[in-house]
């Protein structure tokens, strides 16, 4: 009796886990189908992972928090790649948590709708079609969207009666840290929230009372000064933040289609991703329980009405995240386009229970059929989100082959035989830049002069990596390791969360010149080779291996992948002869000896 009660009042909550498995689950399965670190990055995570290792620190000068949250997983399964993925499972999979916690805020009466709509906010956020896009891209930004959701959650929490600081209050505060120092974008778009949120508090208390709540600016002052002072550090710290912050500042006056590190954004724009009927209705049920919190009278000074406070904060991000989205700036604009996925699973469920709670209290006696119809709405647009997301598993995967790592990894040997402590290595390109890094070490740049490099780095040697172009071939991935949707019946519908076009193909595209990767058809890489773990046979790609004390990540010493069957090409070949070379990769005008000759790479050092 007593589990069969269990059950009847905590359903939700098992339902609620199963969602936080499923997408678990998901994740892996799709991350693991390719040994290798997915995304146009590559293995710049693992980069960072490995220093942190090392020397306690990261190499980036980004906000370092991501890093040290994967690291674990890392440590855990002795392997980069997959620690990495396992890592970012997990943390995606937890917006589930935050965004059933957001949806279920708006109440209406007691024992007035359903937890349906929790629900489905929960498996929105977490299985679609930009979450997918992010997880394998943006990895860094993903973690930042976890931190700003439990953020909003709690900010609602404490601002419904702002006086109970020292529980919702620190909480807010913490994550909102917790962005700062994860990325710079949903930094600042936590602080940007959060103030509208107190500006918001302190208006309409105002306006209500007629008097200036005290409580309420002293707080808007302490925590301005903090987070000034907190923005100061880290850019002094981090001057990598000041940069981007200049560049997503300087991008409001930008215009026309651009190409910057290898991906093309075509503008105008369109809105379509912001059209469909449910998230219209989401933005309508926000503005109306809005305009409906704002008619009630303040009781008390110190509480606000929670349902207004919900919607204020979801119309803020949606119309902040359509104007960054609305605004052609190169990659920033992918990335910020990638996050409406947010707006659209948080205002979709809520104008979903806020049509529940409606009409249930209007017609009591029929909120059996009623509920019936919730659930088949939130089983339609669940189903839909998962099948146009799945329509682009088969496209994900590394920019780099087999094939071409363990050509990397023959040129590491032939490297080490003679070791250059003074080099440096020009890429040419930031997706062969970090697969270059990780594997050979040492300095490792991307340039397209040559007077910039020996100006950065004097009296050093300089190799020029590029690809020799043999790697180029039809498949349904020669663009990118992206996430790439297909064509589908799903993207011409406005009936459901993620009917329209969420990624216009110009996002995602990087030109042919700077390929990579083909998987699929081309058979360079084969499915469920997941990397194991050390000891069972050889090293592996990603392995890690303790050297005394102080731990390292080892790229592997072996020619082949198990399970993939592929070694490096028999072609390849080591030379030092003294013909003049002149390498491709934007620096093509500049003579040097080549010293490493393959299918896929050719090194070249250079000679004024």
């Amino acid at each position: 009796m007593g589990i069969t009660k269990i059950l009847k009042d905590r359903y939700w909550l098992f339902i609620l886990l199963a969602i936080f498995l499923f997408s678990f689950v998901l994740d892996l399965y799709v991350l693991t189908r390719y040994s290798f670190s997915y995304g146009i990055d590559g293995a710049f995570y693992d980069i960072q992972v490995r220093n942190i290792l090392q020397y306690g620190f990261p190499m980036s000068n980004d906000p370092p928090l991501a890093y040290y949250l994967l690291t674990p997983g890392v440590i855990l399964t002795g392997n980069s790649f997959l620690g990495i993925k396992i890592g970012m499972a997990l943390m995606g999979s937890l917006l589930a948590f935050p965004a059933y916690f957001l949806t279920e805020c708006y109440t209406r009466g007691k024992n007035v709708g359903s937890r349906v709509p929790a629900l489905l906010s929960a498996f929105l956020v977490t299985v679609n079609i930009n979450y997918f896009a992010m997880i394998g891209d943006y990895m860094q930004n993903l973690v930042g969207i976890l931190f700003l959701m439990v953020f909003l959650y709690f900010a609602i929490r404490w601002f419904e009666n702002i006086q109970g600081w020292k529980k919702f209050g620190v909480l807010t505060v913490l994550f909102l840290l917790l962005n700062l120092l994860t990325h710079i974008y949903t930094g600042a778009l936590a602080v940007l929230l959060f103030f509208a949120l107190l500006v918001f508090n302190i208006v309409v208390k105002k306006i209500k009372t007629d008097k200036f709540p005290i409580f309420d600016l002293k707080i808007l002052i302490i925590l301005s000064i903090g987070v000034l002072g907190c923005f100061l550090v880290l850019f002094l710290v981090y001057p990598v933040m000041y940069n981007k912050f200049i560049t997503v500042i300087s991008f409001f006056n930008s215009s026309s289609s651009t190409v910057t590190e290898g991906r093309t954004v075509t503008s105008p724009f369109t809105g379509m991703i912001f059209c469909s009927l449910p998230y219209l209705v989401g933005v309508l049920a926000a503005i109306t329980i809005l305009c409906r919190g704002l008619t009630e009278k303040i009781t008390t000074p110190e509480h606000m009405n929670k349902n207004a406070l919900l919607a204020w904060l979801y119309l803020v991000l949606a119309v902040v995240i359509a104007i960054l989205s609305f605004i052609p700036s190169s990659q920033y604009q992918s990335r910020f386009l990638l996050m409406a996925f947010l707006p659209i699973a948080l205002l979709v469920p809520l104008g979903l229970k806020f049509l529940e709670t409606e009409f249930m209290a209007r017609y009591p006696d029929r909120k059996q059929i009623i509920s019936l119809l919730v659930i088949l709405v939130a089983v339609t647009f669940a189903f839909s989100s998962y099948y146009t997301a799945s329509e682009g598993f088969d496209n994900m995967g590394p920019t780099i082959t087999s094939a071409q790592y363990n050509e990397l990894l023959e040129i590491k040997q032939n490297l080490t035989s003679s070791p250059d402590i003074n080099a440096v290595y020009v890429a040419s390109d930031f997706q062969s830049k970090y697969w270059v890094e990780y594997v050979l070490g040492g300095n490792v740049t991307t340039s397209f002069s040559i007077d910039d490099v020996q100006a950065e780095y004097p009296n050093s040697t300089i190799y020029v990596v590029s690809f020799t172009g043999t790697n180029q071939s039809s498949g349904p991935n020669q663009n990118s390791g992206a996430f790439q949707p297909q064509n589908s019946n799903y993207e011409a519908s406005f009936l459901l969360p993620y009917g329209p076009p969420i990624l216009p193909y110009s996002l995602d595209k990087i030109p042919t010149g700077n390929s990579q990767s083909q998987m699929g058809a081309n058979g360079n890489q084969a499915q469920g080779n997941i990397t194991g773990t050390p000891g069972q046979g050889g090293a592996q790609p990603g392995n890690m291996s303790f050297n005394g004390t102080r731990p390292s990540l080892q790229p592997g010493n072996s020619t082949a992948i198990p399970g993939v069957g592929q070694t490096a090409s028999s072609g390849a070949q080591n030379t030092s002869s003294d013909s003049k070379t002149s390498p491709t990769g934007g620096l093509s005008n500049i003579s040097g000896t080549t010293v490493f000759s393959g299918t896929y790479f050719k090194i070249i050092r250079y000679e004024e």
